[in-house]
């Protein structure tokens, strides 16, 4: 029964702030301060200053500030906040849509709109790809579409950051793509629907109703949560119809890929990779357009800028290590390792290390905008703890000396068993000239891993 609320710091002079029990907003899956049921105002036993989170938008690391605080009271009477206006018109948005006029486009929600896991977020995630979608598709270069999404945030979070993302001039569209985190959390359905309600509400409030909503029906996850996320998906379709809001249903359009083809667009059970975010975008501004009644053809993608060919690499570790490296004694070479052939990678971790674990491929010489598909066969022998996967790391130099940067191409199996196939698309960012491929795992990872038949493709279409 942890409560919380948000107050802005750009007044820099002394000046009172008051707010009633029903602005702040539950930390967990509790009703709000007063109502029946919950936590009275009696049952108050600290108040806390400042705020457990250290990343904001699009997971950027909270700037420092400071603040002062005195003369903490209880105030006699404070107004309560009155009834929401309704958002605004989605009619009026697709009138702009129509007409050519400004729109700012306000994509609300987890990691998964942050754009988690991307090489690079600023560029690559589904906001700011929808936002070059409708610019080149409507000849329209006044459509602004930005994320204000944080990684981990749960339904309550965003309730609660109102106040902070939506000061100033309104959006004229707001998305909302919640519910993984919920999930996670155990949230049941019931209390999902208020809490998606009460976001709507406090955004009403802070918008004077000059927002527009489309809802994100809550989408499908890998592995399990490709399954779990359902009923979550349905409570954003019924809040929709209830409330006359939109709905976009990126949840139908994920599913519609099945389950094995959904790996595809995805780093992990939660994330969309690259591929994922140019679906999402391309999905949206379709549901944009074609709301809008515009018949205009989708212009697709803007074409990639002219790289060189990729060139194939393949290690089946046949002959050995072939240029590898392995940073940890507790990985070699063995027979029983072999996905194919006469030996593989055996990590045989019997107990947490003092670093992480890695593998890395001989450096490839790679140039911008060269796109591969990165794959290798891995088998989880057993598991007591950690995590595992398929990573590049690229260098600024084609000898892949010096620092590096890490981009995620697949978590690794989840449970004993078979041989599984980890694959996922890169795309190689301005500035790197060199690659090599990073078989990871976690620094308290306890567990016997079997990987083999590592392979990097050029994707040239």
């Amino acid at each position: 029964f942890a409560y919380v609320t948000y107050f802005p710091l750009a007044d820099t002079t002394w000046h009172r702030v008051t707010v009633s029990w029903a602005d702040f907003v539950p930390e967990s899956q509790v009703g709000a301060l007063g109502t029946l049921g919950n936590m009275p105002p009696s049952g108050i036993r600290a108040l806390r200053l400042g705020s457990r989170w250290t990343i904001g938008h699009n997971n950027a690391r909270l700037p420092r500030c400071g603040f002062a605080v005195d003369r903490i009271e209880l105030v006699d009477r404070v107004a309560s906040p009155g009834p929401p206006p309704p958002p605004r018109s989605f009619d009026e948005i697709t009138a702009i849509l129509r007409q050519g006029g400004p729109l700012r486009i306000q994509c609300m929600g987890d990691s998964i709109t942050a754009g988690t896991g991307l090489a690079e977020r600023d560029k690559q995630r589904y906001a700011v790809l929808a936002g070059e979608l409708l610019r080149r598709w409507l000849h329209n270069d006044k459509i602004v579409c930005y994320s204000r999404a944080v990684g981990g945030a749960r339904s309550t979070d965003i309730r609660a950051w109102v106040p902070r993302d939506f000061t100033g001039p309104p959006p004229d569209l707001v998305t909302l793509w919640i519910g993984y985190n919920d999930k996670s959390g155990a949230y049941t359905r019931e209390y999902f629907r208020y809490s998606v309600n009460d976001t709507i509400d406090r955004v009403c409030r802070a918008t004077h109703g000059r927002s527009a909503f489309v809802l994100f029906a809550t989408g499908p996850g890998c592995g399990p949560r490709f399954v779990m996320m359902d009923d979550y998906a349905q409570v954003i379709r019924d809040v929709g119809r209830e409330r006359g809001i939109p709905v976009f249903d990126i949840h139908r359009q994920l599913k519609a890929l099945g389950r094995e083809t959904i790996e595809e667009y995805f780093n992990d059970m939660a994330h969309p990779n690259a591929r994922g975010h140019r679906f999402i975008a391309n999905a949206f501004g379709e549901f944009l357009v074609r709301r809008a009644g515009i018949t205009t053809p989708n212009p697709g993608p803007p074409p990639r800028p002219d790289a060189p060919p990729g060139v194939a690499h393949v290690w089946d570790f046949e002959d050995g290590m072939q240029g590898w490296i392995f940073d940890a004694a507790e990985i070699s070479l063995r027979p029983e390792a072999a996905g194919s052939g006469k030996q593989g990678i055996a990590l045989r971790l019997e107990a947490p290390g003092k670093d992480h674990r890695r593998c890395f491929s001989p450096p490839m010489s790679v140039f911008p905008y060269q796109r591969y598909r990165v794959s290798c066969k891995a088998r989880l022998r057993s598991y007591q703890a950690g995590a595992f996967g398929l990573y590049v790391v690229t260098y600024d130099n084609a000898a892949c000396k010096g620092s590096f940067k890490v981009i995620p191409v697949k978590r690794g199996p989840s449970a004993p068993g078979a041989w599984t196939t980890l694959r996922g698309e890169v795309d190689v960012p301005e500035g790197v000239r060199g690659m090599r491929v990073m078989f990871w795992t976690e620094r308290k990872s306890v567990a016997n891993l079997d990987v083999d038949d590592v392979r990097v493709e050029p994707v040239n279409e």
